[in-house]
């Protein structure tokens, strides 16, 4: 695919630095590759570096499918005082599982009481009063305040000196980019007419959405689709079977990617286009085009 064809609707994985805030970091982006909207997926502080997805396009409004994923990160917790060490391995497992958080309070959400879920929580070192740590947790997990939470629990106190998304989804740390890097193979490709590394960092939402189910229609379908129809049940290229409000990804018969829609399991309508990846506008301009050759 064309890179300016990708650019409309694609992700980019960025290393975010330690120091700028996340947004700013999708402006930086937005800014290189001369995109005209951009989207951060998961809010890291200012002092977090690491995985940072970049929405670009029309795919900031399919960054909600993303946001809730799993995240893991490793850490360092600094306690007030020194512990005994079967004590700290005691309190983190008493906060693997479900936990409940009050968000922080300069934090943008609802300040009400909230259960997330610690998958897993492995202490990688404990060096006087430090301790390393990686944790896999739900999104929208405070890492901050669960170290509160745990110096807290341990009587002494604790703060966290330092934090790294390494993962996020399905994406690791060894997939992201600089925005040195990005600036570079951006560079490359306007004024050397080469795409090969800006290609290699611009990521589909088929490869992101892969979890997703996937519906067919009938390629007759695609112009309506375009226009914003609801699918209907006619249109299926064969019988689908959803639970009503769930998501999936709908293509056409040629496996192009038209939007994602969400199920209404009508006796005639199927599911409304949730984000539609189809302009009208070109579907208007091959309309005119094609009465202008009549």
């Amino acid at each position: 695919m064309e890179v300016s064809t990708l650019l409309k609707n694609c992700f980019i994985v960025v290393d975010k630095p330690r120091g700028p805030p996340s947004a700013q970091v999708g402006n930086w982006v937005r800014d290189i590759v001369n995109v005209e909207k951009s989207g951060h997926i998961g809010t890291l502080d200012p002092a977090v570096s690491g995985v940072l997805i970049i929405a670009l396009g029309k795919a900031v409004k399919l960054s909600k499918f993303l946001s809730g994923q799993d995240k893991e990160y490793v850490a360092i917790m600094q306690l007030h005082q020194k512990v005994n060490e079967d004590k700290i391995r005691s309190v983190f497992k008493q906060f693997t599982g479900n936990i409940e958080q009050m968000p922080p309070l300069r934090s943008a959400v609802a300040k009400r009481l909230r259960v997330r879920t610690i998958h897993r929580m492995e202490i990688l070192d404990i060096k006087d009063k430090h301790v390393l740590f990686k944790v896999k947790c739900q999104g929208g997990t405070y890492i901050r305040k669960l170290i509160f939470d745990m110096g807290k629990k341990l009587g002494c106190g604790a703060n966290m000196l330092e934090l790294r998304r390494t993962q996020s989804g399905k994406v690791k740390e060894n997939e992201c980019f600089s925005i040195y890097e990005i600036k570079d193979a951006y560079w490359e490709y306007t004024e050397k007419n080469n795409p090969r590394k800006i290609l290699k960092m611009l990521r589909s939402p088929e490869e992101m959405l892969d979890f997703l189910p996937i519906v067919k229609v009938k390629n007759s379908a695609i112009p309506s689709i375009a226009y914003g129809s609801p699918i209907y049940r006619k249109a299926l290229v064969e019988t689908y079977d959803f639970e009503k409000e769930s998501f999936v990804r709908i293509y056409s018969e040629d496996n192009l990617f038209l939007c994602t829609a969400k199920i209404i399991d009508g006796s005639e309508m199927f599911a409304k286009i949730d984000v539609n990846l189809l302009d009208k506008d070109d579907f208007n301009k091959k309309w005119k085009d094609s009465k202008l050759q009549l």
